[in-house]
């Protein structure tokens, strides 16, 4: 099974229905699980994909609802 990594993060939602909103929208805080590759992130109850070269401000996005998110790891657990 591939190596899970779990950091403290803050994410911050850079869209709102896709429309752009400057310096974001929500904030969040709490831990979070990226897979081995960092490819993936879950956070509470969304998941998180990597968009390469980053999009809107952001560096993932919801893969339920589509919105771009900004997430910064602070702290390896």
């Amino acid at each position: 099974m591939a190596k899970k990594h779990r950091y403290k993060v803050s994410i911050t939602q850079m869209t709102i229905n896709g429309g752009y909103v400057y310096a974001g929208y929500s904030n969040y805080r709490g831990e979070a699980e990226f897979t081995s590759t960092y490819n993936q992130c879950h956070f509470d109850d969304k998941t998180l994909k990597k968009i390469k070269g980053g999009s809107k401000g952001g560096n993932y996005s919801g893969v339920e609802d589509g919105e771009i998110y900004r997430v910064m790891k602070h702290e390896k657990l």
